[in-house]
């Protein structure tokens, strides 16, 4: 007999791991890989600090930017008995929670982000600053998890069993008794749901009144008067899409898109020329192959375009450019920062915001894009003076538009939900994904079995789409499951199973 790790799980890490796998239907063994282990002494203080905790009122909510303030978590972690768990998307953003928190707290405060050489250390009542992988550590005495921006795409897992930060956080809760508070601009659809049924507490802003209400422009309006305004009192926020001179690009006289010779569309990366999107060949002197002219038109503006406008529009102001290639990282006290989306300082007060871009981000082809949109606009919007004027790239009649203009996302929540829920998508159906060279006899199988579930097949991937009821799903995960585990034990190809996967 070999003995593979002399790491010990605490009653608490197993449960977790057997939740996690009947959840995302694999095995309690490729969840426990995701665990880090504990030494002896370790497991056996954590062991006893928790059967001291247990049995306390759980309180799980939601909290807007809006209504979420540095200070208010300072004060939290204060009181808190035990250990705190602090889970962001980024790196970025895990360093600079870091950095606040460390001056404050000292020796309290643990790394749990980047590449570590040694196993981390937990000291009495600390505060755990990390990304995803985080969310599985075996923390001594966990009393307190904070989720920040549930909805990223960082927070889920590349590998199988694919799971994603939400859900253990809140099975994790469950089984251990932790407190747990969500953040972010604009609340996920799994998070919006949970409210509606009871079972997350909302905790909303104080709704403003018609006086207090920020000043919002929108199309067809000019954004240069919105800047203007904000320059007086201090630094603008002008948040674009992407980084690039230019990402779309068409012949003036055919309408054409250019091409590189691999056959992918070209790029203005900068104002001297082209580079394709997916080789990165740099193309310096274009024309265009279907007619022959030189002469290009600029469809989609990037940070550098813009950036290169408003110097024109702006002569003496200063303007700053943050990209993730550069980010810039402090606020200048007076000027014009162009951003792309997360890339804004994090750490400052903006006088003013433009919004731009705000069609394409919308109609990307993903069922998150305004999910994406809203999250990241409202949380701008709590990081801006509260008489901060406001540019929106998108018609006054816009849905999106009237949220911010009235300063509650409230009332779009309950539309969104609502519609999804017309159209049987999550949060209010669970989406089973299975990828195989042959799925022909499971659809048939799967269809007779479990008659309430949809299931469409892609003739191109010759992948499974399950949409299931939430309330049935975990019958439907379990028959999977155990299909997959009766195809090891024949040794047939094995079928890949992916259970709510980030984005459709």
């Amino acid at each position: 007999m070999k003995v593979l790790s002399s790491a010990f799980y605490g009653d608490e890490s197993l449960q977790l791991a057997d939740e996690v796998a009947k959840r995302y239907a694999t095995t309690t063994v490729k969840v426990l890989r995701h665990i880090p282990g504990l030494g002896s002494s370790r497991f056996d203080e954590g062991s006893d600090q928790r059967k001291r905790k247990r049995g306390h009122r759980v309180q799980r909510r939601y909290l807007s930017k809006s209504s979420f303030s540095l200070d208010n978590l300072i004060q939290k972690l204060s009181n808190v008995e035990g250990d705190s768990i602090l889970l962001v998307p980024t790196e970025r953003e895990a360093a600079l929670l870091h950095s606040q928190l460390h001056g404050l707290f000292k020796e309290r405060v643990v790394k749990a982000f980047g590449r570590r050489k040694t196993s981390i250390s937990f000291p009495k009542r600390g505060v755990i600053v990390g990304t995803r992988g985080a969310v599985f550590l075996q923390v001594p005495s966990l009393d307190y998890m904070v989720i920040f921006h549930d909805s990223s795409e960082h927070f889920w897992s590349e590998r199988n069993p694919y799971w994603n930060v939400r859900d253990v956080a809140l099975l994790r809760s469950r089984i251990s008794e932790v407190d747990i508070d969500f953040v972010s601009g604009f609340p996920s659809a799994e998070l919006s749901r949970l409210m509606e049924i009871g079972y997350l507490h909302r905790q909303n802003s104080p709704r403003l009144s018609l006086r207090k209400r920020r000043r919002v422009c929108s199309l067809p309006d000019s954004y240069h008067g919105t800047i203007r305004d904000g320059l007086k009192n201090g630094s603008v926020l002008v948040q674009v899409a992407q980084k690039d001179y230019s990402s779309l690009v068409i012949c003036q006289r055919c309408r054409s898109r250019p091409l590189c010779d691999c056959g992918f569309p070209l790029k203005m990366a900068n104002k001297e020329g082209f580079t394709c999107t997916i080789c990165g060949t740099k193309i310096g002197e274009w024309k265009c192959k279907e007619c022959g002219s030189t002469e290009r038109l600029m469809i989609g503006r990037g940070a550098k375009r813009i950036e290169e406008e408003l110097g024109k529009a702006f002569p003496r102001v200063p303007i700053f450019l943050s990209t993730k290639e550069k980010p810039l990282d402090d606020c200048p006290e007076h000027g014009i920062i162009v951003a792309t989306p997360g890339m804004q300082p994090s750490a400052s007060i903006f006088s003013a915001l433009v919004l731009l871009d705000g069609e394409l981000q919308l109609n990307r082809p993903t069922m998150r894009a305004e999910e994406r949109l809203l999250d990241l606009w409202f949380s701008l919007i709590a990081q801006s003076q509260d008489t901060a004027p406001i540019f929106v790239s998108l018609p006054s009649n816009h849905r999106v538009t009237q949220a911010i203009a009235i300063g509650s996302p409230n009332r779009l929540i309950s539309t969104i939900l609502a519609e999804r829920k017309e159209v049987k998508l999550p949060p209010w159906y669970r989406v089973i994904r299975i990828k195989s060279n042959d799925l022909s006899s499971l659809q048939v199988n799967l269809h007779e079995e479990f008659n309430y579930s949809i299931i469409s097949r892609s003739t191109a991937s010759g992948e499974l789409l399950i949409r299931v009821p939430v309330d049935k799903s975990q019958e439907v995960i379990d028959s999977i499951l155990s299909l997959v585990k009766y195809r090891l034990a024949l040794k047939k190809e094995t079928i890949s199973v992916e259970i709510d996967p980030h984005d459709l």
